[in-house]
């Protein structure tokens, strides 16, 4: 296993996946950031964000924890990026063929792909951190910039530190595994892609209008609930229960399809 993973991890670690992932995310954080503290209102009230949400004010900024605002609002484009990166990892060995020479070389398809999994866990929690880092250093030269109090930010600096970097990471190893589940399924990166994004963003909102109340346990809101750290209608421990079994089922899923499928055609 641990020349499975190696084997992968090197193939995942080129430039594409770095600058293309890592740079990408990080870029986000700090662009992200910009907008929360330069759009934070002195006044108490929330400025819409978007999808008819709000980004935090200037009193909330200056709350504990207020250095990772960013991170809940970043969450669902770190996710789409994740699950496009992960979709392509998948497919390009089908669009290459190098999937039989993989095959060949691995005759265990579960040790295969369970090694591929953990390659791109690992560059996924790289990928977050890295994230998480920019977000923490853009905050407080921006909250100084407009004049909010950072003081608070030192209580259980690192306990805050902690708690939203895990609600930040595990909806982002679900959306991988989710672009993984549907490239091994389809055997296309593009399909994957289009699939993954169009039911975030499309599919799901339209489920929410039929039935507002089922929103709230779908793949998408179940994550940003987790990355929310729990909403008024999902408690943080149930919206992290829905999560770690949506990416159970999406990685066992994908491991039972990629066991069993020809992959000569």
């Amino acid at each position: 296993m641990i020349r499975v993973v190696r084997s992968e991890f090197i193939r995942i670690w080129r430039p594409a996946f770095r600058y293309g992932g890592i740079g990408v995310m990080a870029s986000f954080a700090a662009l992200i950031s910009v907008f929360i503290f330069t759009a934070a209102d002195s006044s108490g009230s929330d400025v819409s964000g978007p999808g008819g949400g709000a980004f935090a004010n200037a009193a909330e900024i200056a709350q504990p924890g207020g250095f990772l605002v960013s991170l809940e609002t970043l969450s669902s484009l770190a996710g789409i990026v994740l699950l496009s990166l992960w979709a392509i990892a998948a497919a390009s060995d089908y669009d290459t063929g190098l999937v039989r020479v993989l095959v060949q070389a691995e005759p265990n398809r579960i040790r295969l792909l369970g090694g591929k999994i953990i390659a791109l866990a690992g560059y996924t929690f790289i990928a977050t951190i890295a994230t998480v880092f920019t977000a923490v250093f853009v905050a407080r030269p921006l909250a100084r910039l407009e004049g909010i109090d950072t003081t608070l930010w030192r209580t259980d600096f690192f306990e805050h530190l902690v708690g939203e970097t895990f609600n930040f990471m595990v909806p982002a190893m679900v959306w991988g595994l989710i672009g993984l589940l549907i490239a091994v399924w389809s055997k296309s990166s593009g399909l994957a892609i289009g699939v993954g994004i169009g039911y975030l963003l499309i599919v799901e909102n339209l489920i929410a209008i039929v039935a507002e109340g089922a929103a709230d346990f779908l793949p998408g809101g179940t994550l940003a609930a987790v990355a929310a750290g729990g909403t008024a209608d999902l408690a943080w421990t149930a919206a992290l229960g829905l999560t770690v079994l949506y990416g159970a089922a999406a990685a066992a899923t994908a491991l039972l399809i990629f066991r069993s499928r020809d992959i000569t055609s």
